[in-house]
């Protein structure tokens, strides 16, 4: 997997190659998957003889990468930052009603394609706990209306473990409490629980739909995908049992090729992927979009991209 400002290799698979697409075009404004072919050095020079024209030369693998893009537009319905234009599979920004989104889906880009264990802070923000953040409000959009979130990991602060779990029994009126069996001290990685979300009803007796969540940046997440085990967590660690068994959500700053989708999501739970969070996106609150604004606007300055 290629690491920004590098570049894919010559085993690339698609989708790693519409996101170097996608950043091209956001250095460039601009390119097509001929230039892109040329670029990663895909096409010699007698790639261009015999009196076919540029624009219709390019690499099969590049060319497919387009197939890719295009089920991204699809899916981030107006999300998109970027518009493909024909002829010749050209990429281009989208500067047309841009909105927030688009930020968004470049905050997760780089979440995926920098180096998140060294270079992942920018602005002073850490941009691998930023990604719980939004994730707990994208969840909560995802459930609708009256929806409840908590971010439970680091993002959520200096809290210790035992206070994080009474918080969140507290608010969710269910499990009555942290509880510590075996007398072995919890770590803060225990569970590997990142966001928590639910919806009450109006009666406020336990039995509601409630779900964990786990998050990744970057592109290694799959020895992470069952990780996250509700049911082992709240015997671990609550009181009292949650009478429904909390649902698993993984949310992943990549976005997945849909060739892979049946099998993580069979691992992972209920799958969001950087077009899903995108889709799920329409409430953020405005103290995380200026924190994603911000640590996206340094960090694509300190790669050389230009500001979103």
């Amino acid at each position: 997997m290629f690491k920004w400002p590098g570049a894919p290799s010559a085993y690339a698979s698609k989708h790693e190659l519409a996101d170097y697409a996608e950043l091209i075009c956001w250095r460039q404004g601009s390119t097509s998957s001929t230039a892109l072919s040329r670029l990663l050095g895909r096409l010699g020079d007698n790639d261009y003889s015999g009196g076919v024209p540029e624009e219709e030369t390019t690499d099969t693998d590049v060319e497919e990468s387009y197939t890719e893009i295009e089920q991204r537009v699809m899916a981030c319905r107006d999300g998109y930052p970027f518009k493909i234009m024909e002829p010749g599979y050209t990429l281009r920004a989208n500067q047309e009603g841009e909105n927030y989104k688009h930020l968004i889906y470049k905050y997760l880009l780089l979440a995926t394609r920098l180096n998140m264990k060294n270079n992942r802070v920018h602005a002073d923000i850490d941009g691998a706990l930023l990604l719980e953040d939004l994730s707990a409000e994208v969840a909560r959009e995802y459930l609708g209306v009256r929806a409840e979130s908590l971010v439970f990991g680091t993002a959520a602060g200096g809290t210790s473990f035992r206070e994080k779990v009474d918080e969140l029994c507290k608010q969710m009126k269910e499990g009555d409490g942290f509880v510590n069996r075996d007398g072995t001290p919890p770590r803060e990685q225990d569970g590997r629980l990142d966001v928590v979300v639910w919806k009450h009803f109006t009666d406020s007796l336990p039995g509601k739909l409630i779900a964990f969540g786990q998050c990744k940046t970057g592109t290694d997440y799959r020895s992470t995908l069952t990780q996250l085990q509700p049911d082992s967590f709240c015997r671990k660690w609550l009181q009292s049992p949650l009478v429904i068994t909390p649902v698993r959500m993984f949310f992943v700053s990549e976005a997945l090729p849909r060739g892979h989708w049946y099998n993580v999501s069979s691992d992972a739970g209920l799958l969001f992927d950087r077009c899903r969070i995108v889709d799920f996106c329409d409430n953020i609150s405005a103290d995380i979009l200026e924190k994603l604004r911000a640590w996206t606007a340094a960090a694509s300055e300190a790669t050389e991209l230009p500001s979103p």
